[in-house]
């Protein structure tokens, strides 16, 4: 898509973070990923792209594949008084041309957050994958179930987070994925993280955190081989009684795929209960 003269393209920088810090204050389109990063913590991975007018920020995409495979997009936001569309196709052809350089096998992927950011990427072929959808638990804390022989759960540890990256990519399709450099961060700002542990091997880990007076499990997985096994239930049993039982929180919150009947099951088991709540995840088809 042809660039009119007065406005240019150019790569964001990691000296570009006051200048972005302002245009977000009051941008008039804003689509920011849930991320365990912030949107300009992204400065200095590609792609990342800055749309100017005159030499004014007028809108910014940021798509850094992370991990390798998948890239989100993780911001995009438009100035007042300019086409989303016409900026879109602008930094999204741009933003495409360099991912394909990094990494032709990577998938571009986005949330749809808000109405006119899904209406933008349907018209632009992106496909509906699935919806996140939210749960909420508010009761009686279930009462724990009988542990698998040789299994207990304990806090996780730093020395964990390598055992653990290896689980969550195992129990997740790509796109759901972590880093190990994205599960470090979500390790530290979680305020309750747990393993269990069988044979001297993690099998399963959740990472949870306190916010305000209810609590949000951010993360869970069970290696594959240990499904079935009751310890997912445990893992989240546990959440609830330390939160609930422990420390008197009003309940737990937390998202997972649609798609995902397992996951769905288990918690719906445990007493969680839908709150309406879904959110649609939008995939960008190979281009051929």
């Amino acid at each position: 898509m042809p660039t009119p003269p007065q406005h240019s393209l150019r790569r964001a920088e990691r000296k570009d973070r006051p200048l972005l810090a302002r245009f977000l204050n009051s941008p008039a389109y804003s689509h920011r990923h849930l991320d365990w990063r912030e949107p300009l913590d992204w400065l200095g991975s590609n792609p990342f792209w800055i749309l100017e007018r005159n030499f004014e920020v007028e809108a910014v995409l940021a798509c850094p594949p992370d991990p390798p495979d998948v890239a989100w997009v993780r911001l995009f936001a438009v100035a007042p008084h300019t086409s989303p569309s016409w900026t879109w196709g602008v930094l999204h052809e741009r933003a495409v041309k360099e991912l394909s350089e990094i990494n032709p096998q990577a998938t571009l992927v986005s949330l749809g957050l808000q109405d006119w950011f899904s209406d933008l990427l349907s018209l632009n072929h992106f496909e509906h994958h699935q919806d996140i959808i939210v749960l909420a638990f508010e009761g009686a804390v279930p009462a724990q179930p009988p542990a698998s022989p040789g299994a207990y759960l304990r806090l996780m540890r730093p020395s964990d987070l390598e055992t653990v990256t290896q689980v969550d990519n195992l129990a997740f399709e790509p796109i759901w994925r972590l880093s190990a450099d994205d599960l470090r961060r979500a390790y530290d700002r979680s305020t309750y993280k747990t393993v269990v542990e069988l044979d001297g091997e993690v099998i399963g880990y959740q990472m949870s955190a306190l916010n305000g007076f209810n609590a949000h499990l951010a993360r869970l997985a069970v290696h594959p081989q240990a499904q079935r096994r009751r310890i997912g239930y445990w893992l989240v049993q546990n959440v609830i009684q330390h939160f609930i039982g422990e420390h008197g929180s009003w309940g737990v919150t937390l998202n997972t795929q649609d798609t995902n009947q397992a996951s769905l099951a288990l918690y719906q088991k445990v007493g969680f209960r839908l709150t309406g709540e879904r959110f649609p995840v939008y995939v960008q088809p190979p281009i051929k």
